[in-house]
């Protein structure tokens, strides 16, 4: 074997028809004897001699820090009536050397005696008719507790004495140390002699479905402890008619026709009004065959043996029943809640989308505001300016505007002057051209004059005379003489 310790103990686990185990115990790796089946793929360690008052459960949640490295623990039972052994097939020869050198030795308890025996198994022999120590999980193969498949769990699954296999984590809930299927438990009772001098112990197996030393059970909805009845098909605990009927209530909701009186362990049948007759199958035709009501006196002549197994049957058969109505209920239950959690998951991821985008939208739309805040200022600030700047152009503007109607004033009195400068103008234009007539005649005159005077043949003539052009209309030209 890979990765064993030095000077560690190991064994050969040999099992029997009757699911016991005979364990060989040897210190040194070249005594031991020949193997028929070699355990090689994994390290597998045998924790021997535990008391059979430490629970199942209890052993698990004793060794819980390396439960998620075993994949699988099978149950066997010692030579000696008081003890059992558990062997754990690791995933790893490591996490198995982790767990001899950390639990060997070990004590179950401050308070009890009793210690953890450990040691390395090398391999192991199966008789014909036994089962083999580790079975292969088919994958249509279910856990009768959670009904999930048994491969598909993180945690190791687990072989009891009574060969029914479960997920650790699952028959670590069920606390009462008894198979969830058949009800097989591994406690002891304690029994008193007809002296009552001493007291001896002794194994029980129980098959009766309801049983249970928890007195703890109450009414799911009055919370009272009395006249209790349970429901086979999902395990309601509720009270009697004669209480709060909350078991028949629950039968008019779900319509689980099965009740089982706690106190008395009778079946009751909602449909049919009355105790459920004691039903087993036919094994020639499968036909269902009605035995007699065990209130009634026994007249036949079957054995005690056969009424046992009678009875074995008939609860078989029922558990049977009640298991199939129970995975059916609650498979669609699952169904429902799947549904509704898928729902739910697409409900939660449409508003995380929403949420997301309300989120994305309000930063956007506080930016938005920031920038529109910072253009607010700028514009108030610019207004402050621009009111400023308003307020010196009116005061420009009113002196422009004085100025303004004076230099119209001053305009107008100018124009007026001009009217008149340009009247006077002209009229002195008028004069200054008549008088430029008048030196022209004058001229022309004093000429003629002086001709006429020159030449003594022109005394006696007459002179004649164009208007001129720059004479006004109608006013003539002095004649000459």
């Amino acid at each position: 074997m890979q990765h064993k310790i030095k000077g560690a103990p190991f064994g050969i686990i040999q099992t029997t028809a009757n699911n016991r185990g005979i364990l060989k115990l040897y210190h040194e790796s070249e005594n031991k004897t020949p193997t028929k089946i070699v355990l090689t793929n994994t390290t597998v360690l045998c924790t021997h001699s535990i008391p059979f008052h430490i629970s199942i459960p209890e052993f698990l949640s004793f060794i819980a820090p390396v439960e998620t490295h075993v994949s699988h623990y099978r149950v066997i039972k010692e030579a000696n009536k008081d003890t059992y052994m558990v062997l754990m097939k690791f995933k790893e020869s490591q996490a198995a050397n982790i767990y001899f050198e950390q639990y060997n030795n070990r004590r179950f308890s401050s308070m009890e005696p009793e210690t953890c025996q450990v040691l390395y198994v090398e391999s192991a022999e199966t008789e014909q008719d036994s089962e083999p120590l580790f079975i292969l999980v088919s994958p249509e193969e279910t856990c009768s507790v959670c009904l999930e498949p048994l491969g598909e769990s993180k945690s190791g699954i687990l072989t009891i004495l009574c060969q029914h296999t479960f997920h650790c984590h699952c028959l670590l809930k069920w606390k009462d140390g008894s198979c969830p299927v058949c009800r097989y438990s591994q406690k002891k009772t304690v029994t008193e002699d007809g002296g009552g001098s001493h007291k001896v112990f002794q194994e029980t197996e129980e098959r009766v479905i309801g049983q249970s030393d928890d007195n703890d059970n109450e009414c799911a909805e009055c919370k009272t402890k009395e006249g209790l009845w349970i429901c086979l098909i999902c395990g309601y605990v509720g009270c009697g008619r004669y209480q709060g009927a909350h078991a028949y209530k629950h039968y008019r909701e779900t319509e689980h026709i099965y009740a089982l009186d706690i106190a008395s362990q009778r079946v009751w049948d909602y449909v049919g009004d009355g105790y459920v007759h004691r039903l087993v199958q036919n094994m020639a035709d499968g036909k269902l065959v009605e035995l007699p009501d065990n209130t009634r006196p026994d007249n036949t002549a079957f054995s005690q043996q056969e009424k046992l197994e009678s009875i074995a049957l008939e609860y078989s058969y029922m558990l049977t029943t009640q298991l199939d109505s129970q995975r059916i209920y609650y498979e669609n239950q699952i169904d429902k809640v799947s549904s509704q959690l898928i729902k739910l998951t697409t409900q939660l991821k449409q508003l995380e989308i929403q949420a997301k985008n309300a989120v994305e939208e309000n930063e956007y739309l506080e930016h938005q505001i920031s920038l529109k805040a910072k253009e607010a200022s700028k514009v108030m600030d610019g207004k402050e300016v621009a009111e400023k700047s308003y307020e010196i152009w009116k005061e420009k503007l009113e002196a422009l505007k004085d100025l303004w109607l004076k230099e119209k004033e001053m305009t107008n009195t100018l124009i007026q002057s001009n009217e008149e400068l340009s009247k006077s103008n002209e009229l002195a234009a008028n004069s200054i051209s008549e008088l430029n007539d008048q030196v022209r005649d004058l001229k022309f005159f004093l000429e003629a004059r002086k001709k006429v005077q020159a030449d003594p043949s022109l005394e006696g003539g007459s002179v004649e005379t164009r208007q001129s052009s720059r004479r006004r209309k109608g006013k003539r030209r002095p004649e000459g003489r």
